[in-house]
């Protein structure tokens, strides 16, 4: 295993819920690239429970300086501040000098998601217009907290809608962004880690395990036909916003939207901000 330069490395920093699942897969798969041994090892994070910790960063390679020109890491728990504080003064005090990927989708669109992906989840308890939530659509803020150490030129700002419907072209981008030729393209784009809705029984029957704390007591073949008859039931209804919902988001993230456009040349309009015809 050779020793990894500090400009080999590049971030997919979020956002979450914005297709990065999808996008670290396209890039794992190109030949001077250096996947993670797990998608969002959140090494620089302090609350993500999922990730997976090493004494040294670059251990969660197995980089070849002979083959790869990259290493790539996927961790959205970066650009969930304020919930995790301090990850781009982390990332600039181990001594790596990275090149980053933003993927933007829109905020009401990605708070959506988010809220739906995690009700799921015995643990969840935010409301649809927690500040969590809103926080990790804020992508002027999360990012303005990383420009305090790396350069705007180390930033590369993705539009979701765009991934999904010409992918060949936002990896066109990313390849120019980091200097590779274009020479490989995946076979196939699929969609990854989209949002699976549950029944209300199997949700009650998540809930219950974890509080309860049953499930090691219950033998696993039950448990498996639990969970079959769960799935027969209708699933949960996806939760949409209100419109006044919608306006509240709005009026919170309207003053950074129009930084965002302003100092990213970053289309917001689309989104409803920076306009009279707002939703």
């Amino acid at each position: 295993m050779s020793r990894i330069p500090e400009d080999a490395y590049v971030i997919i920093i979020g956002a979450m819920k914005s297709g990065t699942t999808s996008l670290y897969s396209y890039l794992a798969q190109h030949p001077l690239i250096c996947e993670c041994r797990i998608k969002e090892p959140e090494y620089f994070s302090r609350h993500q429970s999922h990730g997976e910790k090493e004494k040294r960063y670059e251990d969660l390679w197995d980089f070849e300086d002979s083959v790869h020109r990259y290493v790539l890491d996927g961790s959205t728990g970066y650009t969930k501040y304020p919930t995790e504080k301090d990850v781009p003064e982390r990332i600039s005090s181990y001594g790596i000098y990275p090149q980053f990927l933003y993927v933007l989708r829109d905020p009401f669109e990605r708070i959506e998601s988010h809220y739906n992906s995690g009700r799921f989840n015995p643990d969840w308890n935010y409301s649809i217009l927690d500040e969590h939530l809103i926080n990790v659509s804020n992508y002027y803020m999360q990012l303005q907290r990383f420009r305090q150490f790396f350069p705007r030129s180390r930033f590369l700002l993705l539009d979701f809608n765009r991934m999904k419907t010409v992918p060949e072209k936002v990896l066109s981008e990313i390849y120019d962004f980091l200097h590779l030729d274009h020479s490989f393209f995946p076979d196939s784009y699929h969609r990854k880690n989209e949002t699976m809705y549950i029944s209300r029984q199997e949700l009650i029957y998540r809930k219950l395990i974890k509080t309860v704390g049953i499930n090691k007591k219950i033998p696993e073949s039950l448990k498996k036909l639990g969970r079959r008859t769960h799935s027969r039931s209708a699933p949960v209804k996806r939760k949409l916003l209100t419109e006044k919902e919608r306006e509240r988001i709005h009026s919170i993230l309207e003053g950074d939207m129009i930084k965002l456009r302003d100092e990213y040349d970053f289309n917001v309009r689309k989104w409803g901000f920076g306009t009279d015809n707002r939703l």
